[in-house]
């Protein structure tokens, strides 16, 4: 084996384990395996060009950038078994909030008010129920599920993505791609590497559009997300504490 393959192979673990989160958590209710495709929204057809590592340092700087962005985004995932949920994003540092939508109706948002961190959840014709959350804990939850919305996953993929191409190991197609994405203009990137394939577009302000991703099983479908909606005035409402919900404190050291 060269020094190349021993190269490939040390930086393939970096650069899968990001991807296979992205399946793993989108799959039905966040919970199970299955893997998930997406509903198209391109409104142009793309156009290609060559990638290099400095083009990946730029783009995931990008996305770096929209940490500090306010925006709302609402994001489609779709399982393989045909079950939908809606996905929305939405940020005015240092408040933030992160909805998900079942097909039942059923709507579980995690919400950062700038002061305080809770958990509510409203079945469909009931109250919503909100949990207070220590901040330890809130920026747990924060740091797994929401990471592959708001980016963080994404540039851990493409630092692994770097080191590959910065390696010069043969045989990685790394493409950079313009097109429209849910009426936003979008910079797309696009990676094949040892079966493994990934795609992650975003605006011009590092918020993402897509995610598509494969892990190169035989029997894998690909994974991943695709905006539906995006503005940069979410309602300040979405950021407190939904109108006569139930609020539930956890004492201290429970």
């Amino acid at each position: 084996m060269t020094e190349d393959d021993h190269r490939a192979t040390r930086v393939r673990w970096r650069l899968v384990t990001p991807l296979l989160a992205v399946g793993l958590v989108l799959a039905d209710g966040g919970g199970s395996s299955s893997s998930s495709t997406t509903t198209g929204a391109h409104a142009s057809a793309p156009t290609s060009s060559g990638g290099s590592s400095t083009e990946l340092q730029t783009f995931g700087g990008t996305i770096k950038a929209a940490e500090n962005a306010t925006f709302q985004a609402v994001y489609t995932s779709t399982s393989s078994s045909g079950g939908t949920q809606t996905i929305t994003l939405e940020q005015s540092p240092p408040k933030r909030a992160f909805t998900t939508t079942d097909s039942s109706g059923s709507v579980s948002t995690l919400l950062t008010t700038g002061s305080a961190t809770y958990a509510c959840t409203t079945d469909p014709g009931g109250t919503p129920t909100c949990t207070s959350m220590s901040s330890s804990t809130g920026a747990g939850a924060r740091s797994s599920l929401i990471g592959i919305y708001n980016g963080s996953t994404a540039l851990a993929a493409i630092e692994g993505w770097q080191t590959v191409v910065a390696a010069h190991v043969s045989g990685v197609p790394l493409t950079f791609t313009d097109t429209t994405i849910a009426g936003q203009p979008v910079r797309c990137a696009n990676w094949r590497y040892q079966g493994s394939s990934a795609t992650y577009c975003v605006t011009d302000t590092g918020a993402l559009t897509e995610v598509v991703t494969t892990d190169g099983s035989a029997s894998a479908s690909g994974s991943g997300f695709e905006l539906t909606s995006f503005t940069t005035a979410p309602p300040a409402s979405d950021f407190a504490v939904p109108a006569g919900a139930t609020v539930v404190t956890i004492p201290t050291g429970a």
